[in-house]
């Protein structure tokens, strides 16, 4: 039995949101008078943005969060792009067949945003966000909850990520595992997380993919869309 499923993270994996991040955090921090780091920043993505407020600011975490929220809702839209290739290769898997989907820590209001701005949006036929899950990465729920989704088994899902809590998201579901090197973490720690696939580009993904479709899906009839 072969890939009939891919499931992508979000930020660092399919779209650059990085400088969006950044720009969001220093602001919000700085409004409130805590000082960290890029790097310390960096480091949080792929966790819940709630959990991060509260370790950056204690207390005063849900304040930090609506400062955060209300300064990127303004500047979103400037500051995300897709990754180069990203369109081609999730148009690629649409026409073989294989059913694609986002599992993101992100809330879904932004997630719904930001594939819509960069036109990904016609490709993914669903989204497992933040509020549709009680635990998150690295726990496999989120994972699990597209698995049920899609009526599909973990031998023929794949979960394509940028950090260390998508490959144990993913190998805690018991799904194939991508670890991409074009997001915020270094190859070495990816490769730390022994994932099935260490993708330099999407080219290479590609081709793992291709590798994992059983002869390409040949005959691959399409499903009605998965529900929630």
């Amino acid at each position: 039995m072969g890939i009939s499923v891919v499931l992508f993270d979000l930020d660092g994996t399919l779209v650059d949101s990085i400088a969006l991040i950044l720009e969001s955090f220093r602001y919000s921090l700085g409004k409130m008078g805590i000082h960290a780091g890029d790097e310390e920043i960096l480091n949080t993505i792929g966790l819940p943005l709630k959990d991060v407020c509260r370790d950056f600011a204690g207390d005063r975490g849900d304040e930090l969060f609506k400062c955060y929220v209300d300064y990127q809702d303004d500047i979103h839209d400037l500051h995300v792009k897709e990754y180069p290739g990203a369109t081609d290769l999730l148009e690629y898997l649409k026409e073989r067949g294989c059913r694609l989907g986002i599992v993101t820590s992100k809330r879904r209001a932004m997630a719904n945003r930001a594939l819509a701005v960069t036109g990904l949006d016609k490709y993914v036929e669903m989204i497992v966000a933040f509020e549709d899950t009680p635990a998150h990465k690295p726990d496999p729920e989120p994972v699990q909850k597209a698995l049920k989704a899609f009526g599909s088994a973990p031998e023929e899902a794949l979960y394509v990520g940028d950090s260390p809590y998508d490959i144990r998201c993913g190998k805690n579901a018991g799904v194939y595992t991508a670890g991409v090197t074009w997001g915020v973490t270094s190859e070495e720690q990816i490769r730390m997380e022994q994932p099935d696939l260490i993708a330099h580009d999407l080219m290479e993904l590609k081709e793992f993919i291709e590798e994992k479709m059983d002869g390409g899906l040949s005959g691959w009839c399409f499903l009605p869309p998965a529900k929630l």
